[in-house]
């Protein structure tokens, strides 16, 4: 079965290299993981890369596949992304880090600044929704 998700290149619109513009889903199982910070994977108490914005990202990224794996996802089904983070020059200087776990068909893609996320140590949160084929989710 064909994947459910669809990059679309409008050609109205210049494309991006850091997201997609336009993605598509046809069937499939919608699947939405909540903003995820750099918390431990043991200790939901332990901000880990305090003042590190390259560790925080590569803690996110790691804790959100562990999120998409319980449910038979990865990085390849996003659809969408919703970053916040306290420095956005920082996360743009780091955003490299991210590109290691998007790797192709990328997700639609917002960037927000905030003056502060949940935890004075947390500098990055991301959510995302992905689609995954309905025969791969796991119940």
């Amino acid at each position: 079965m064909a994947h459910p998700k669809k990059i679309v290149h409008p050609p109205d619109l210049p494309r991006r290299t850091s997201h997609s513009q336009v993605v598509t889903v046809t069937g499939g199982t919608l699947v939405f993981v909540a903003g995820i910070t750099s918390r431990s994977e043991k200790d939901a108490s332990v901000i880990l890369y305090p003042g590190d914005m390259r560790g925080q990202i590569r803690q996110v990224c790691e804790n959100i596949r562990r999120a998409l794996r319980s449910v038979g996802a990865d990085f390849e089904d996003v659809v969408k992304t919703t970053t916040y983070t306290t420095d956005i020059p920082e996360y743009h200087r780091m955003s490299d880090e991210r590109w290691k776990y998007f790797t192709k068909d990328l997700p639609t893609s917002a960037l927000i600044g905030v003056s502060r996320l949940a935890e004075p140590e947390m500098l990055v949160e991301i959510e995302c929704m992905a689609v995954i084929p309905t025969e791969r989710l796991k119940a």
